[in-house]
């Protein structure tokens, strides 16, 4: 059978999972659903499409020359190793485990491990037939390390991070923008059976990584103080050299959805196997697809033990060079294979800071200065883009050890809203390094509002359905919305709990959670920025919980109106009170519809495609301002007009998103606010 390595293929590699069967402790892998899920962000769809055709358009140029000869040099690929789970205190065992899979890897990619030589006694059965090597080398990372991710990672030292949360912990596809340019490996415990998984052609471009299982990476006696010991039979690093192998494309032998004799890898030295090769079998024991060839059991993309796979063939070796030379390697961070030189780094301690020009007359960020190999130069210190007519300055100005500084943004009353992006740069004689911080101006205020027909009754008779009702007379617009709830009732998962807005919106705070015979909700708030569940805690729910429902869609409404708990008993016998409810409604106060308001004022078409007419019959002699702000409070448009007495001018948005916006008009002293509606 002739094989094609087509894009269509390259498209059909999915994320590849490596299990072990719980029965058979053979190794297996399948395409995962979570890869296809993936897929359907349009932005990670878009650069993963982008790497294939990139990678294509390589390997079609190589078929055109002499496909076993790679020009160039060596490509050196920085590793980055992550223990979320070890312990600091072990930190010089991950180092060398971490140290143990970069010099395996580098072995198996290049054909120079010690097992190849078994490669002499098995080679008659595959005439012709010689392991392949790849023109790559592995590195662990020692410099220029990304900032603030491990205080006890330090310059010069290995880059492996212990009890970092790579990616927040997020699943997959795993990446990390703090370490973009690095080839990275997870280690942690991704559940029983489990060996490790990787995208179907990974970037480095995203901060993607290769995931390992605690007892599947590296070799030896592991780290056991941190949980990660090597397994057998999956305990000489080969599972990472296995997914290390589809993160640069390359399928099992059976190819992408087998196994099969009606699929294969698209390479002609991999006998197609039209099945999964377990254990150790002896080489050429095994007939392929077709009866003249054996199975290439030993290679690294089959599923036979650690122990007995030793090998890459050389058009598998052909497609990772191509792979790494076209995608891989544009996105590798430069010199951090190299020994570190005296330098600084700079590091915030807060990334944003929120202030409101109405009220606040400063803004105060502090800084951390860190030196590397007793860099011992004057570093000064400035910065850029603070809102118009404030002032910055630094305590103190410059350093020349490690220490700590701050920066004032001052003059902010009357200073313009927005979110600004400030960068905050170090110069000394042989070195300028930066850093952004954002200064969030917009305001934010938030105002809870109690119910004051409570306590309201839950009949232990039949299944009533009881409702509280808060109104709130400010109209602005919401940011967010928070709940707090207080009921007593003696079997509280037969309780249906939702709040209902103005705009009749309805959001599923909590349905039918905590076990039988488990009593009240006390003091229970939800939060959809909380870190748990509803659906995770136990009564009597004290603390933050997300609501089962989504509070975020009640962002943009207006908050003026009655907003209603409703509390629904689904079960007989038992009953209780509602103590309390309370609604933090969070809004621009800014924004606010409650200024003063101008006369003869109108805005029209509303809804309308982005741009709109303001009409205003204006008795002042100031200048009319005009601002458009997004319901977060972010400045979208300003613009100051000379006034006329029949003041008329068109708004034009450019290419802003369908929703609501607000409109704010000055005319001298006064003010007015009004909602639009981009369709």
């Amino acid at each position: 059978m002739k094989k094609n390595f087509t894009f269509k293929s390259i498209l059909a590699l999915l994320m590849l999972v490596c299990t072990v069967s719980s029965y058979s402790q053979n190794r297996t892998c399948a395409t995962d659903e979570y890869m296809e899920e993936a897929l359907k962000d349009p932005v990670f769809a878009k650069e993963h499409k982008a790497n294939q055709l990139k990678f294509q358009a390589e390997l079609e140029r190589r078929a055109n020359g002499d496909f076993s000869q790679r020009g160039g040099g060596t490509i050196v690929i920085p590793v980055a190793v992550h223990f979320p789970s070890g312990n600091e205190a072990d930190r010089e065992c991950l180092v060398a485990l971490a140290q143990a899979q970069v010099d395996i890897l580098n072995a198996d990619y290049t054909a120079t491990n010690a097992d190849i030589s078994q490669w002499a006694g098995a080679s008659a059965f595959y005439p012709g037939l010689q392991p392949g090597a790849a023109n790559i080398q592995f590195c662990l990372a020692v410099s220029n390390h990304p900032p603030g991710v491990d205080p006890e990672l330090l310059e010069g030292e290995p880059a492996v991070t212990v009890g970092y949360n790579f990616a927040n912990g997020s699943g997959f596809p795993e990446q990390d923008a703090n370490w973009i340019g690095y080839m990275n490996f997870v280690v942690k415990n991704i559940g029983a059976g489990l060996l490790g998984y990787s995208p179907g052609g990974g970037s480095l471009a995203n901060g993607g990584a290769v995931v390992m299982n605690l007892g599947a990476f590296s070799t030896g006696s592991g780290c056991p103080g941190s949980g990660i010991v090597p397994g057998a039979p999956f305990n000489l690093g080969r599972t990472v050299t296995h997914e290390l192998g589809h993160f640069y494309t390359l399928a099992h032998p059976w190819g992408p959805g087998g196994p099969s004799c009606a699929t294969d890898d698209g390479f002609t030295d991999t006998p197609n196997t039209g099945q999964e090769t377990y254990n150790c079998p002896a080489a050429g024991s095994l007939t392929a697809c077709n009866p003249t060839q054996n199975i290439l059991s030993m290679n690294y993309m089959d599923y036979v033990n650690d122990a007995c796979m030793y090998m890459f063939t050389p058009q598998q070796m052909a497609a990772v060079d191509a792979y790494i030379s076209s995608v891989i390697a544009p996105a590798i961070k430069p010199g951090v294979c190299d020994p570190p030189v005296p330098d600084f780094n700079i590091a915030a301690d807060e990334d944003e800071i929120s202030t409101c020009p109405d009220s606040d007359t400063e803004a105060v960020f502090s800084f951390s200065y860190s030196t590397i190999m007793d860099f011992g130069e004057t570093t000064t210190f400035s910065a850029s883009g603070e809102p118009a007519g404030t002032t910055v300055t630094f305590s103190p100005t410059s350093l020349n050890a490690p220490g700590t500084f701050t920066m004032t943004i001052g003059n902010l009353l009357g200073s313009a809203l927005g979110d600004y992006t400030i960068t905050v740069t170090g110069t000394s004689n042989s070195i300028t390094k930066s850093i952004d911080v954002t200064l969030a101006n917009n305001c934010v205020a938030c105002t809870s509002y109690t119910a004051t027909d409570t306590p309201i009754s839950i009949s232990a008779s039949g299944t009533p359905t009881v409702t509280s009702t808060v109104n709130v007379a400010e109209d602005v617009a919401i940011l967010d919305v928070n709940v707090t709830i207080d009921i007593t009732h003696t079997w509280v998962n037969d309780l249906d709990i939702t709040l209902t807005s103005p705009n009749g919106t309805v959001v599923e705070l909590t349905s039918d959670n905590g076990a039988n015979n488990t009593a009240n909700y006390t003091n229970t708030v939800f939060d959809q920025d909380a870190a748990t569940s509803i659906t995770a805690g136990s009564a009597p729910f004290t603390g933050t919980f997300i609501p089962e429902g989504d509070l975020s869609t009640l962002n943009g409404e207006m908050s003026a109106g009655d907003w209603i708990l409703t509390v629904a008993d689904d079960t007989n016998q038992d009953g209780g009170t509602v103590n309390e409810f309370t609604v933090e409604i969070c809004a621009d106060s800014s924004l606010s519809i409650d200024e003063n308001t101008l006369g003869e004022f109108s805005i029209f078409p509303n809804p309308n495609k982005g741009e709109f007419t303001i009409n205003l019959n204006s008795a002042s002699n100031q200048d009319i301002n005009v601002g458009v702000f997004d319901i977060r409070g972010r400045r979208i448009f300003n613009n100051t007009y000379t006034n006329t007495s029949d003041f008329s001018e068109v708004v034009r948005l450019n290419n802003v998103q369908s929703g609501m916006y607000l409109v704010t008009v000055s005319d001298g002293p006064n003010t007015t606010t009004k909602k639009i509606i981009v369709e």
